[in-house]
């Protein structure tokens, strides 16, 4: 553990305890947690951190360099359950009574940006009981209900005062081990202000976030994740959370906070944003990052300069494409190297007339790839043709499939130049696709089969050994073979593929939804690229097909503000559906908000279900209300679940007590508000 130096700052007049509590699925302690930890240091007297893994894998020294011990257990109650067990068994109240100051804190969050000591000093100048740096004002949560106002829980700061109090000890003792994060949420972080607050104890926040909060309770919301670029900057927000890239926050906003408070904190802050980067490529799904950090860019074209770090890979099936296959490539030959690799000798012929380097070749993209010369090339682009006839489809389809892939990734030599000197300017980007058609046969595949082929993916990313985050309900940032690439990046993903046929691997058809989980892997982000002229066209066209789909869907299922509203009525509907279909009957659990918004789709039910002691009518729109002990029968019916996810998760063992285990969830995510 970390030796104390006589010049260190613990020896200040305040004694303070950090405990520093981390859980990663990988067991890994990334950089921003050691930087958190640096800053920490001077102010306090002692530092212990509390991993709730069983090792680490990699990274210890980012915990062991600063904090004085180190404590491993399973993580039982989540974040409050280690707190518990530090406090009353690995350190103790004995020990407890040493300190002036005790400092809980996660690993949610990263930063400081601020100087940490001088927003201790501010807040100890207000001589408050207990504190922290951010407050939510009463308000919903969900559809919860009220809840007080209360500090977010990833940072506490507790005085003397209340810390050698028997309530405060007391408070800890009693609390049970929490099974889940929304329990957690709701008896943990949303009462433990009140709960010392109406013992006498003042609080209060650093950040000031009274300009945004309301008087109405569904308008309050958690400012540090959708307002971090105005927290931060005029706020006084020390911090950014790592929670906000999770959620999808359209029914309110656009992604625009992140992305601002990121730029933000790289241009004008001491911070090392490299230490964000590292940790949200490592756990977060690419597609999810792609959507919350806006990585979709817009490039002119025009004259380019020779790039003689670049090279294109175009690999050719059909002649009817030649003409325009050259016609691109004739706008960027003079700039940078291009190989052809063609599958007939009557093709290939056809490019070499064209003075090209083309040669046949039956290999797959990765045997290609494979090939390529790193040490002669920074960056790589792959890019296919297709068949522009008429044989398979109207010709005008694939020539906008075509156009589609090269325009907006080799439109001309200036276009190219921009995009090398894009992956110049961003480190941490790894691959540019081209967009996402949204017209003829591809309208219909913005899915790519992502749910049916879910395993199969997952599968060949274990035998590839790729350290990828996937998601059964998050679906590629595209499915392609069209792409620049670093070269370094993709030939590593390259050579984790054995060669076909020394035995089964990964089939052709499925790599392409792997290049961004193999990107993944070597730390680094997947964006969109498209030209300007494209990108206005298709801003038109998706504007087009929203607007049609919100129109239908409002004239069928009435008007929502909210796109998770209109998942919860069909998913409400295809239970129906199914429990009629198996049972011929169902029952609905739940009256509130959602069974409201739902009950069209659930007029049919037998009954509608509250748990005992619940029940506050006796009737829910004509139909009757019975509480969960009246049900008899366990198995000649459905259940379907009309209940948020927090509900849904204590509802679900009720059942499960009573032997029910057939059961259907309307629940659709609801992002934290």
């Amino acid at each position: 553990m970390r030796k104390i130096e006589e010049n260190d700052y613990w020896s200040e007049a305040v004694k303070r305890l950090l405990i520093y509590l981390t859980y990663d699925k990988q067991n890994i302690i990334d950089d921003y947690i050691g930087y958190f930890l640096h800053c920490m240091r001077p102010i306090a007297r002692t530092v212990i951190a509390v991993c709730n893994m069983p090792y680490i894998e990699k990274g210890l020294h980012n915990l062991s360099d600063h904090a004085d011990r180190i404590y491993y257990r399973e993580n039982k109650g989540l974040d409050c359950g280690g707190f518990k067990d530090a406090l009353c068994q690995l350190i103790g109240w004995e020990q407890i009574q040493e300190y002036d100051q005790l400092i809980l804190a996660n690993d949610s969050f990263y930063g400081p940006f601020d100087d940490i000591k001088a927003i201790f000093s501010e807040m100890e100048s207000r001589h408050l009981d207990f504190w922290g740096l951010m407050k939510r004002g009463e308000g919903a949560y969900g559809l919860t209900g009220k809840d007080p106002e209360h500090i977010l829980s990833f940072f506490y700061v507790f005085q003397s005062s209340i810390l050698h109090s028997k309530e405060f000890r007391d408070y800890w003792e009693r609390m049970p081990y929490y099974k889940d994060y929304r329990t957690v949420v709701k008896q943990y972080e949303r009462k433990l202000t009140k709960h010392f607050s109406d013992l006498g104890y003042a609080y209060g926040a650093y950040a000031k976030t009274e300009i945004n909060e309301s008087s109405n309770p569904r308008n309050q919301f958690f400012q540090c994740d959708y307002l971090s670029y105005e927290m931060i900057t005029k706020r006084r927000f020390p911090f950014l959370k790592r929670k906000q890239l999770s959620y999808n926050p359209l029914f309110t906003q656009t992604q625009e906070n992140l992305a601002l408070s990121i730029a933000h904190v790289d241009q004008h802050t001491a911070y090392d944003v490299n230490l964000i980067w590292k940790n949200l490529i490592r756990v977060m799904d690419p597609a999810q990052l792609q959507r919350s950090l806006g990585l979709q860019y817009l490039l002119e074209g025009g004259e380019g300069k020779g790039l003689s770090e670049a090279v294109v890979i175009v690999c050719v099936r059909w002649l009817n494409a030649a003409d325009i296959v050259c016609e691109y490539l004739g706008r960027i030959r003079q700039i940078c190297d291009i190989r052809v690799y063609g599958e007939n000798e009557e093709l290939v012929g056809q490019y070499q007339k064209q003075g090209y380097s083309a040669v046949l070749s039956r290999k797959t993209d990765i045997e290609i790839i494979q090939e390529a010369d790193t040490g002669m090339y920074r960056y790589l682009c792959l890019i296919h043709d297709c068949d522009v006839s008429s044989e398979q489809m109207p010709s005008c389809a694939g020539k906008s499939y075509f156009f589609n892939i090269w325009e907006n990734l080799l439109k001309d030599a200036g276009y190219v130049n921009r995009v090398v000197r894009l992956f110049d300017t961003k480190p941490y980007m790894g691959m540019l696709m081209h967009p996402v058609p949204i017209f003829s046969k591809w309208i219909g595949r913005l899915e790519w089969d992502w749910r049916d082929r879910y395993e199969q993916i997952c599968r060949s990313i274990r035998e590839l050994h790729l350290n990828a985050v996937t998601d059964p309900e998050i679906p590629p940032v595209h499915v392609t073979n069209n792409f620049w690439v670093r070269t370094e990046v993709i030939k590593s993903f390259a050579e984790k593929f054995v060669p076909y046929g020394e035995r089964e691997a990964v089939l052709p058809e499925v790599c392409e939804y792997l290049w961004t989980y193999g990107v993944q892997d070597q730390g680094k982000l997947t964006g969109i690229v498209e030209s300007v002229f494209y990108a206005s066209m298709n801003e038109v066209n998706y504007h087009y097909y929203l607007r049609t789909l919100m129109g239908w869907l409002s004239e069928r299922y009435g008007p929502h503000e909210k796109l998770h509203e209109f998942r919860e009525i069909f998913q409400a509907q295809t239970a129906a559906e199914r429990c009629k279909k198996k049972y011929g009957s169902f029952y609905v659990y739940g009256t509130g908000e959602m069974a409201e918004r739902c009950f069209p789709w659930l007029k049919e039910a037998s009954a509608f279900i509250v748990s005992d002691g619940h029940r506050q009518n006796l009737l829910f729109h004509g139909k009757p209300i019975i509480c969960l002990s009246e049900l008899k029968n366990t198995h000649d019916y459905g259940i379907i679940l009309c209940l948020s996810k927090e509900n849904c998760d204590n509802v679900v063992e009720l059942l499960e007590q009573r032997g029910i285990k057939e059961y259907y969830f309307v629940y659709s995510p609801v992002y934290n508000f």
